[in-house]
């Protein structure tokens, strides 16, 4: 009987050990990296996690595609992160029905193992260009993005001079032309035919997105929202230094720590940073001169600076670097910043006429400590300025009560029960 359970026992592990996942989780999962965004600094970070975990995992990828492109360097890079991980996983790019592969994204999906399209989807253009660059910098920049699209179409045999057209006269290709000419490997309907096509039929699919951060990444690396947060932190201490709220001062550092990162994300002149810092400077001489003029150059600077934050920028070409945001932000700078910097000017004149308060009358209101009992029609003592006054009251009040200054009445404090 003893042997019986003994065996029953073992039976049981060997089944348990049977049904186990084992270590080799390429045949159980798929990441998808779902990629509805521009290609900026948050998506180059949204592709460096994502593939870091499906190489930790062993996890073959499919890039589901539909984006309209972005910032060039951040694509190149992208590029790079897809080659290195072609070591240790399979990488496909699917893009479904009504989705691109414009632009900075016609690289990234160039750079993957296999590129499959649905019907009523194309790729391209992909000729860059030069935000305020002259024609032998955009000439240069266009050269080396052929170079680099002839490059990944060499290294995954696909039809170099239909690639590369796609760079040099910016060409378009539905699913259909792109197939016929070797740009891609084939057309697929859906995702889930895709899959089997690959033999990923009954993988788990792992789903990825852009995280808060990421997508927060993405929206400051524009130069206008970087330095809207800038101009914003600057004011607002401004401001806490007349109201005398910390609040103000903490939101305004934080909100000027977050302008600064969002410019380090872009590569951009340096001259453009000097504007911005100058203009917070006269933003905060505002504080001395007084007369609103500071502020509305200040605020004029910063708005220069972003502007000239984006020049020799590299974009792919149907991308627009100054979007409905920008121009937002723009407007509701150059209108509300000045209506701001009148209210500061009456502010501080408001602060500057206001006597200060000497004598007797720095008293009332301050809030003090009885040093001994005061009673309704007896004189009692108490602590008021780190002095001790002669005080009465028209209530009971305890020693060591906390208290209220309300007058000053012949030489003596009446209080109250702080409340």
């Amino acid at each position: 009987m003893k042997y019986f359970q003994l065996f029953i026992v073992i039976a049981v592990i060997l089944v348990m050990i049977s049904i186990l996942p084992t270590g080799n989780s390429s045949s159980k999962a798929v990441v998808i990296i779902n990629f509805n965004y521009a290609v900026d600094p948050g998506a180059q970070d949204y592709f460096q996690s994502s593939l870091q975990f499906a190489q930790s995992s062993g996890d073959p990828v499919i890039i589901l595609m539909n984006t309209p492109g972005g910032y060039l360097a951040n694509a190149y890079t992208i590029v790079n992160y897809i080659i290195n991980s072609e070591k240790y996983v399979n990488v496909t790019t699917y893009v479904p029905t009504g989705g691109m592969a414009a632009s900075a994204g016609s690289y990234i999906a160039m750079a993957s193992d296999y590129i499959y399209m649905a019907n009523a989807s194309f790729i391209g253009p992909s000729k860059p260009y030069v935000i305020g660059g002259t024609a032998s910098e955009t000439q240069h920049v266009v050269n080396g993005s052929i170079g680099e699209m002839e490059t990944l179409a060499i290294l995954h045999h696909r039809n170099v001079a239909a690639s590369v057209s796609m760079v040099e006269n910016n060409t378009v290709y539905n699913a259909s032309t792109a197939a016929s000419l070797g740009v891609i490997n084939g057309i697929e309907g859906n995702l889930s035919s895709l899959m089997i096509k690959l033999g990923y039929q009954g993988m788990q699919q792992i789903q990825a997105y852009e995280s808060p951060i990421q997508q927060f990444e993405s929206f400051i690396s524009d130069s206008t929202v970087a330095a809207f947060f800038i101009l914003i932190g600057a004011v607002a201490i401004l401001l806490d230094i007349y109201h005398g709220s910390i609040i103000l001062s903490v939101a305004g550092v934080a909100s000027l720590a977050i302008g600064f990162w969002g410019s380090s994300l872009i590569s951009f002149y340096p001259v453009s940073l000097l504007f911005i810092i100058m203009g917070v400077v006269l933003i905060f001489l505002e504080i001395k001169l007084g007369h609103g003029l500071a502020m509305v150059g200040g605020v004029s600077l910063v708005i220069i600076g972003s502007l000239i934050m984006q020049e020799g920028v590299s974009f792919s070409s149907n991308v627009s670097y100054l979007n409905g945001t920008s121009y937002l932000i723009i407007a509701f700078e150059a209108t509300v910043i000045p209506i701001g910097a009148l209210y500061l000017i009456g502010l501080r004149k408001a602060v500057m006429k206001k006597p200060p308060k000497v004598g007797t009358e720095r008293f009332i209101g301050k809030n003090g400590k009885a040093v001994t009992d005061i009673t309704p029609g007896k004189k009692g003592v108490v602590n008021v300025l780190s002095e001790e006054c002669s005080a009465i009251s028209d209530e009971e009040i305890k020693k060591g009560d906390e208290v209220t200054v309300t007058e000053y009445r012949e030489g003596t404090l009446v209080v109250r029960k702080s409340s």
